[in-house]
């Protein structure tokens, strides 16, 4: 690969990349010029990590369903749940931003790296190399040490389509990765009613740049050694399995939350089956900004500055919540509200034909219980309708609705008068199974908390 460095461009393309960190599929990134040792590093952003869910899995499993009614599961482990799709795992190279800290988890620089490498069909990896000049290394060489300790910081697709996402402000030798925390940096959530009133379903779109935010930190260690020998074609591989390396793990912003329609579908899904089905969910009852990132330090998320699934919401300052109307059988026609969620529908990926559920799904911002205090608890509104009832034989199907909380189910029933948070990369999943008559009185939900990481990830070697 045909590689150029010139200063006048090197300088002017610092200047412009300030805040979205230069990434470059095709060539490298400008260099940071000649005045000290260069180093090459190479690491793998990833989107997915088995080894992380399964430890955020069984931490979870401890959980006293008592006192957390959100991270009580039912018996469902999610080891063979749905996957996030390419559109949930993708990240807009275009639109990210590295940032390099010390060992004191102070910013030395952002860093403009390469895509040297990438999962092209689900989008759960990418690896990256960056070459890159700077004194805090240098010095390390010079000095000859054997532990090299820095923080590599990845932010992703806040300029995404209609979620006008920030990026943080920082001063090189100032700024720490708290002081950037601290900023609690906010997307919107998306639109839930365009022009006219007109209903608005948002789901992540790759063509359309519609993407969710993530954010992920890892913790690297290097010697002298290795630092002095790095070139661009032997780089010093940070996330070499066999080197015991790390990933940087990304945590999507969003929660998912899935209502998967089971009714009178015991021997699995059959399109020609006459039956009570689930036409519509929305959600009532939700925060319209979300942050960044969660909170980070001793006594927050990742109280070792290192990326992992979270067990507590990260809310904006003065963040707004819609404060909803309680739920009554005649809310589908009293209330238009631009607060409603209007999920998407579509149907389980599956091979076999009759694992493929009707399903419906909505991105949501994180939420918590203890911040609302006395105002209306998020739930949900499910359409249904009965194709098998004599009032539709005339073919004007006759619609039900029903309030599903949004809550932790055991046998069945709902658990508490809702569940405690909605946190960021967790799947919050639903399965109606039965209801009881043309009065919709729904008997029988499943319930589910899953990582949202579903996919086998093998990454090649590339040199």
């Amino acid at each position: 690969m045909t590689r150029f460095y010139n200063k006048f461009l090197a300088a002017a393309s610092a200047m412009m990349l300030t805040l979205t960190g230069c990434v470059n599929e095709d060539s490298p990134c400008p260099g940071d010029g000649d005045e000290a040792t260069k180093v090459t590093l190479q690491f793998t952003v990833m989107t997915y990590n088995p080894a992380a869910s399964r430890e955020a899995q069984q931490s979870r499993a401890t959980v006293d369903p008592e006192q957390g009614s959100l991270l009580s599961r039912a018996d469902d482990d999610c080891s063979d749940g749905p996957q996030g799709s390419p559109a949930e795992n993708y990240i807009n190279t275009a639109d990210c931003q590295f940032l390099l800290f010390d060992a004191d988890r102070k910013l030395l620089r952002p860093i403009f790296p390469e895509i040297t490498g990438k999962d092209d069909v689900q989008y759960t990896y990418y690896t990256i190399k960056a070459s890159i000049t700077e004194p805090y290394f240098d010095e390390a060489v010079k000095a000859d040490r054997d532990q090299i300790d820095f923080y590599i910081m990845v932010i992703a697709n806040s300029h995404s389509t209609g979620l006008d996402g920030q990026y943080p402000g920082f001063t090189p030798g100032v700024t720490t990765i708290d002081d950037i925390a601290a900023q609690k940096l906010t997307f919107n959530l998306p639109e839930r009613r365009g022009q006219y009133n007109l209903i608005t379903e948002w789901q992540p779109n790759i063509n359309q740049n519609k993407l969710i935010p993530m954010a992920g930190l890892q913790k690297f260690t290097v010697s002298a050694t290795q630092l002095k020998e790095s070139t661009y074609d032997v780089p010093v591989y940070l996330s070499d399995e066999n080197a015991n390396g790390k990933t940087i793990d990304m945590l999507r912003t969003m929660a998912k939350i899935e209502v998967i329609d089971k009714i009178d579908l015991p021997d699995g899904y059959d399109p020609n089956i006459k039956r009570m089905k689930v036409e519509k969910v929305e959600l009532v009852g939700m925060y319209l900004k979300g942050t960044l990132m969660p909170s980070i330090g001793t006594d927050g998320q990742w109280p070792d500055y290192i990326s992992t699934q979270i067990t507590d919401a990260t809310l904006p300052p003065n963040s707004e919540y819609t404060n909803p109307v309680a739920y009554s059988e005649s809310y589908a026609h009293d209330n238009d509200s631009k607060d409603i969620m209007f999920f998407n529908q579509g149907s389980i990926d599956s091979e076999n034909a009759e694992e493929k559920y009707p399903i419906f799904f909505g991105y949501v911002t994180e939420y918590s219980k203890d911040a609302i205090g006395n105002m209306v608890k998020p739930y949900l509104v499910i359409t249904l309708v009965d194709e098998s009832s004599p009032d539709n034989s005339d073919g004007q199907e006759i619609s039900f609705f029903k309030e599903l909380k949004l809550t932790g189910y055991v046998d069945g029933a709902p658990q508490g008068d809702g569940i405690d948070f909605l946190l960021r990369n967790h799947i919050y999943r639903y399965e109606i199974n039965a209801v009881s008559s043309s009065e919709a009185n729904i008997i029988d939900v499943g319930y589910t908390l899953c990582d949202w990481d579903r996919h086998e990830v093998n990454i090649p070697t590339f040199d």
